[in-house]
């Protein structure tokens, strides 16, 4: 019998031995150089001794914690702020705020639907997966390594299959994603 057999994993690739911070004989304090994670936030959540925390606050943690916090520039929420003036069936107009938000750390099409459509719901509406599903019947196609082209062309033909829906079924176009998501979610199941 070989005591000395490498244990292996069920893939039968070795285990490698796990280091602990205790075990390591190196210095530790050289990593802390390397943490870059969600910089300018990290650096504001650091100095807040003192601060009475609010429930902004703490969504503001949260989103760190998850790294899903979007930071966005003061023109882009101007242009995001414009939105507010569109007509229903002028969704194309936003075309070049879609594209600047999916440009964002953190942001991908459901997200950025999802600011559009708070912005000005009876013209932007959130697609998801369940919603998307509910109107073509198939799998949203699209991953988060799609260009942001495939991404806003997808989304306003979406909100045009919407309006056309809509129209046909007798719905407020500014609930409809809501409606469509638990329709999916009753009717066809989870994802």
């Amino acid at each position: 019998m070989n005591r000395n057999k490498t244990k292996m994993a069920s893939n039968n690739r070795p285990l490698r031995r796990i280091v602990t911070a205790r075990s390591f004989s190196g210095k530790l304090s050289p990593y802390l150089e390397d943490y870059t994670y969600q910089p300018d936030l990290t650096a504001r959540l650091d100095k807040l001794q003192g601060t009475e925390f609010t429930q902004n606050l703490i969504n503001e943690i949260v989103l760190w914690k998850v790294n899903r916090y979007v930071s966005l520039s003061p023109a882009l929420l101007q242009q995001i702020g414009h939105l507010r003036l569109l007509k229903p069936d002028e969704h194309r107009k936003g075309e070049s705020v879609l594209s600047a938000l999916l440009e964002c750390h953190g942001v991908d099409l459901a997200m950025a639907s999802t600011i559009l459509r708070f912005r000005n719901p009876p013209v932007f509406q959130i697609i998801d997966r369940h919603a998307y599903r509910a109107v073509y019947g198939s799998n949203y196609p699209l991953s988060t390594k799609c260009a942001a082209s495939q991404k806003v062309s997808l989304y306003f033909d979406y909100l045009d299959a919407l309006v056309d829906l809509c129209a046909a079924k007798g719905l407020a176009f500014e609930t409809v994603d809501r409606v469509l998501y638990k329709f999916d979610q009753d009717q066809n199941g989870k994802l």
